[in-house]
């Protein structure tokens, strides 16, 4: 099969568009053609080294942790596919060998979620780390409920933008952080408040109209953003981080520890959702798309980290 391998950890240089032998699949995997896969910030930092204490690499290694296709090959433990069924999902690897960079994928069956027809495999593909994240972050370890307020950093990006409009579902009040640019995308989504995260004095003019501070801060990413939330913090605020490699000072705020959380595949979570994305009353937004053989190219758009919406990878 034509897939993108690297044999060691370097910059994008390493990744090669080759040949590569057919994955071996366990009796709880399917095997899935690979239709889409996308470009994660994970997957160049997984390359590059940069997560070796957190993900152990076998190589030769092919990258991509979310994948879109069709069953081609079903494990004997496996009740809920069968061959010929469109299915997206995150792949999500403690060690990675056989990732959605190829026209081949091995992918645990709970991991899935089949497809719905309204959405494209471009689409599909864009969806589960998005949905694992935000979801996980708000509700899960954020705990948050109906008629609290949340502050949402990096809000027009990919994990950021999906957390407004689930945040905006459950019922709670929506601040958002976004460059002046983003705003209207921003607001669109459903947000009750959108602030230049770049003004200085930030926290404290969003303290005078929010006195009572918010229940959980959600920040993608971390930094001087995140830091200058410190007007809005109380002793009951959860501040949810996604990066295992968050600085030390985004570790407290305030009075408060900061949560690292690192967000969990599900398929079941992704069933109970997809419908709402065909319907369009969920959405995400597509920055690019490349063929496979532009892998590398596409890695080191993620890089900037500048790019509004997901970078998807063309596969059969």
């Amino acid at each position: 099969m034509k897939a993108v391998v690297f044999e060691a950890y370097g910059d994008s240089s390493v990744l090669k568009f080759t040949d590569a032998p057919m994955p071996p699949i366990k009796d709880d995997q399917v095997l899935v053609k690979v239709y889409a896969a996308t470009v994660n910030p994970i997957d160049w930092r997984i390359r590059s080294g940069g997560l070796a204490k957190f993900v152990e690499c076998d190589f030769p290694v092919i990258p991509g942790r979310e994948v879109a296709g069709v069953i081609e090959q079903v494990g004997a433990d496996v009740s809920n596919f069968k061959v010929g069924d469109p299915v997206f999902g995150f792949l999500q690897q403690l060690e990675m060998k056989w990732g959605s960079y190829a026209e081949f994928v091995p992918a645990d069956a709970y991991k899935l979620a089949h497809k719905p027809a309204e959405l494209s495999y471009e689409q599909a593909t864009a969806l589960p780390v998005a949905i694992h994240t935000a979801q996980q972050a708000l509700f899960t370890h954020g705990g948050l409920e109906a008629g609290q307020t949340v502050l949402i950093h990096a809000a027009a990006g990919v994990v950021g933008s999906m957390a407004v409009q689930l945040a905006k579902q459950a019922g709670a009040t929506v601040i958002a952080t976004a460059s002046p640019g983003n705003h209207d995308f921003v607001l669109g989504l459903g947000a009750d408040r959108v602030i230049d995260y770049h003004q200085q004095d930030f926290g404290e003019q969003l303290k005078s109209e929010y006195p009572d501070g918010v229940a959980v801060i959600l920040a993608p990413f971390a930094g001087k953003s995140l830091q200058g939330s410190e007007p809005l913090v109380t002793s009951s605020t959860k501040i949810i981080l996604l990066s295992p490699v968050a600085n030390p000072e985004d570790m407290k705020i305030g009075p408060v520890e900061s949560q690292v959380m690192i967000c969990q595949a599900d398929g079941a979570a992704l069933e109970s959702l997809s419908d709402q994305f065909a319907s369009g009353e969920l959405k995400t937004e597509i920055a690019r798309v490349f063929n496979l053989e532009q892998a590398a190219e596409a890695q080191d758009l993620s890089a900037t980290e500048r790019v509004a919406g997901k970078i998807v990878i063309k596969v059969n």
